[in-house]
């Protein structure tokens, strides 16, 4: 490939990796802006049922989905030409088994009901939607691999708007008495629509005689990225289950709230992994190995203090944020917090395997780390209640972190990160932030503590976030990855 073909591919790549960091952030920030409203239109209660359902329907999503997204990325590499024929294929096999699973649903809805700790309409609809998620779930996936990023943001800005729309009007004027329900139906609505749109437009695009042709091609891809599916909706979503089941829906919300403010660092850090991953990927195989370390020392050291500042000012942001009764949910917000940032170091690691097609490593990662979370749930959330679960998320990150740092240095034999600057930030970060966490009812001595650390880290790598400042601008105003070769 010419050297002007790579530097079109890469920039285009670069830009559908920002495009889907603008989608994202849209997504995710929009519940941080609206919770000023919904936590005063909501209960804990409330709240906790609609999280109770969303992580249901997270583990159903990727049960029911047979993990048939993970193979959309080969199948655009293998039949750039069938991809609409492809994506026809795996859809017609994730409805007859999302069909078989609603009709066992309606029949043992009440047995469901008692299980998932929902109510038996939520059970029947959390089956119902399942029907249609995965065809936008497909259609996403084949704009990320054609590169159509601006699709992509058109489906977050619909779904982003939709639901606080629809949350609204669910909420306030059709499930008044049972608000929990407008909450539910309000998310989901919007992603309902879509899905029924790119479902008939799947097929109508795609439709064959032998639609099963595919199939076996895709669930070799699939089938083995599903341990590890389940094991991260372990990590994300266990806790809530968890802590409905042994406390109650009220301590589930307080909790739930206080983790959509502490992962705002885990849509930053993502959001900037899929950005940057296409050029990690070309600079890695040009051994361009110290611009990624370079690069990566740069972002991390951003991430740590992203992290600090997250939990400085938690106390401040629930109470703008959230009604009284939430405001316990700050003392969740550093532990998540910092485990949203080993997270980070995991997803960094974990890119090197991806890049080896080592996914089986990805899954025993994933695998171990959710257990481990499990395990501990078990143990500590009926002792010290809902606030043990941040904890026990913060462990398990951890543990993702060590383990991916064995394999990623088990699959490549070059140094490719500057893994001994990485661990000593990282960790001084989860120290200072649990200090920081311990002077929260001392205003001023936390902000000045926090302050101070931020100006040390600023004067001792002053030439670093320089650096980053200016080759951020730069690339900010070319959209060319290709800068940060001169880092």
């Amino acid at each position: 490939m010419s050297d002007n073909k790579t530097k079109n591919l890469n920039s285009t790549a670069v830009k559908s990796g920002s495009g889907y960091m603008l989608a994202n952030i849209l997504i995710r920030s929009s519940a941080i802006i609206t919770a000023p409203l919904f936590t005063r239109l909501l209960t804990t209660s409330d709240y906790g049922i609609a999280s109770n359902f969303m992580a249901w329907l997270a583990i159903g999503s990727v049960c029911i989905g047979l993990g048939l997204p993970y193979s959309i990325g080969n199948a655009n590499l293998d039949f750039p030409t069938k991809t609409d024929k492809y994506l026809a294929s795996i859809q017609t096999l994730g409805t007859l088994l999302a069909i078989t699973a609603l009709c066992l649903a309606l029949i043992f809805k009440e047995e469901l009901s008692d299980f998932m700790e929902l109510d038996s309409f939520l059970v029947v609809l959390i089956f119902i939607h399942l029907l249609f998620l995965p065809s936008l779930i497909f259609a996403q996936e084949r704009y990320k691999f054609k590169l159509l990023y601006k699709q992509n943001i058109y489906i977050s800005i619909f779904s982003s708007i939709g639901a606080i729309v629809f949350c609204l009007v669910f909420i306030l004027y059709v499930f008044d008495d049972q608000r929990s329900y407008g909450r539910i139906i309000g998310l989901i609505f919007p992603l309902f629509l879509m899905g029924v749109f790119f479902y008939i437009k799947i097929l109508r695009n795609g439709w064959v005689k032998n639609i099963k042709k595919y199939w076996a091609y895709a669930l070799k891809i699939s089938l083995p990225m599903i341990p590890h599916s389940l094991a991260m909706v372990v990590l994300t979503q266990i806790d809530r289950l968890m802590i409905i089941k042994y406390i109650g829906n009220s301590e589930a919300g307080i909790y739930s709230f206080g983790f959509s403010y502490a992962i705002l660092l885990m849509l930053f850090s993502n959001a900037v992994l899929q950005a940057f991953q296409p050029w990690v990927y070309l600079t890695y195989k040009l051994k361009k190995f110290q611009s990624i370390k370079k690069v990566n020392n740069m972002i991390a050291v951003s991430m740590c203090v992203l992290t600090i500042l997250i939990i400085m000012f938690a106390p401040e942001a629930i109470k703008i944020l959230g009604a009284k009764d939430f405001w316990t949910a700050k003392w969740v917000v550093a532990p998540i917090a910092i485990g949203a940032l080993f997270q980070y170091v995991a997803s960094t690691y974990s890119t090197v395997e991806l890049y080896y097609k080592k996914t089986i490593y990805i899954a025993a990662g994933s695998i171990v780390a959710g257990i481990v979370n499990f395990l501990l749930n078990i143990i500590f959330i009926p002792i010290f209640g809902y606030i043990a679960a941040a904890f026990t998320t913060l462990v398990s990150y951890l543990i993702l972190a060590l383990v991916h740092l064995y394999f990623y240095k088990k699959v490549s034999k070059a140094s490719v990160f500057n893994d001994k600057f990485i661990w000593v930030i990282t960790i001084s970060t989860a120290i200072i932030s649990l200090v920081v966490m311990s002077l929260y009812e001392y205003f001023y001595i936390r902000h000045l503590f926090s302050i101070l650390i931020i100006l040390t880290v600023g004067i001792y790598k002053r030439k670093l976030v320089f650096k980053a400042f200016k080759y951020g601008k730069l690339y900010l105003k070319t959209r060319d990855a290709a800068v940060f070769d001169r880092f």
